[in-house]
């Protein structure tokens, strides 16, 4: 993944975790292959007593949430995001 994509990655998670009223820690990826020792943190998208909020690409967003609602959806946009979680 490039810089580009990591900023606009972190703007859309800190984006969502504001729109929940939650928390969000962003942690770019470190250009490795994930073994057993170096990704045991549990990843971007996690919010807290939320659920979580993946960006796969631009265009495929999972929505997984538990509260403020029962979600489980796949968005083509940020703006689909927005409006489920806000």
């Amino acid at each position: 993944m490039n810089d580009e994509h990591h900023e606009l990655e972190e703007a859309f998670n800190q984006e969502c975790a504001r729109l929940l009223g939650a928390m969000h820690t962003y942690r770019s990826w470190i250009g490795r292959l994930p073994k057993r020792w170096n990704n045991r943190h549990p990843g971007n998208g996690r919010v807290p007593g939320f659920g979580t909020i993946r960006m796969y690409a631009p265009n495929q967003i999972h929505v997984g949430l538990r509260y403020p609602a029962l979600v489980s959806k796949v968005c083509r946009s940020n703006d689909d995001v927005f409006l489920w979680t806000g």
